[in-house]
């Protein structure tokens, strides 16, 4: 009887640590930060956020490549337009500032659950607060991810957003780097396809 018992014990306790085993891996995957990042906006728990999503690598990337892109004038007004087309003022200069005041709104959104009003600086036209008037950028909602595929220390992530300003299903392929344990979202590398579609579902719904 006691071997029995000693027995049962020995493979509780693999079992125990095999459990354990399993769940320490889990947290060192890109679905588990994906997972983090989704309840730390949940309960705007901002340093839980940023320990899994670069905002100001994110920020800086996406402005990057939306000023790159043919949509940046519809992004960022006729001032903005002007102030890039005349080189009075650097496109560097112009991005390192655009992407501050990006970071900055979605850290106010992740911490208090809004964007701050537009100010009336001269890049307020590129502002979050100014785009979610436009674009609803907070009715924007995670449906599903649909593939992580990991490369050495980078994994690229395609997800399906849903419009709910627009009704529209929108793809997005982000970015995440190993940092030694655990996975941070870095950059976004659509984002000038998605805020194009954007535009578009916002011109077509004023043509209406």
């Amino acid at each position: 009887m006691a071997r029995v018992v000693r027995i049962i014990l020995i493979a509780l306790v693999a079992l125990a640590v095999l459990a354990g085993g399993g769940f320490w891996y889990w947290t060192t995957t890109p679905a588990y930060s994906l997972e983090q990042i989704r309840d730390a906006v949940r309960d705007h728990n901002l340093s839980k956020f940023q320990m899994y999503f670069s905002v100001d690598e994110v920020a800086e990337s996406m402005v990057k490549d939306l000023l790159a892109s043919p949509g940046r004038k519809t992004l960022g007004g006729e001032m903005l337009e002007r102030i890039l087309s005349s080189g009075m003022v650097s496109q560097a200069t112009v991005q390192h500032e655009v992407a501050s005041s990006i970071a900055g709104d979605i850290k106010t959104l992740v911490d208090t659950g809004s964007f701050a009003q537009p100010s009336g600086s001269n890049f307020d036209k590129a502002s979050m607060g100014t785009l979610d008037q436009r674009l609803g950028i907070k009715t924007i909602s995670l449906t599903k991810v649909q593939d992580i595929k990991v490369e050495g220390s980078t994994a690229t992530v395609t997800m399906l957003l849903h419009s709910g300003k627009f009704d529209t299903d929108l793809p997005l392929i982000g970015e995440m780097q190993n940092k030694d344990g655990y996975w941070q979202a870095t950059r976004i590398l659509n984002s000038a396809e998605v805020f194009g579609k954007l535009f578009e579902l916002e011109s077509a719904k004023a043509s209406e």
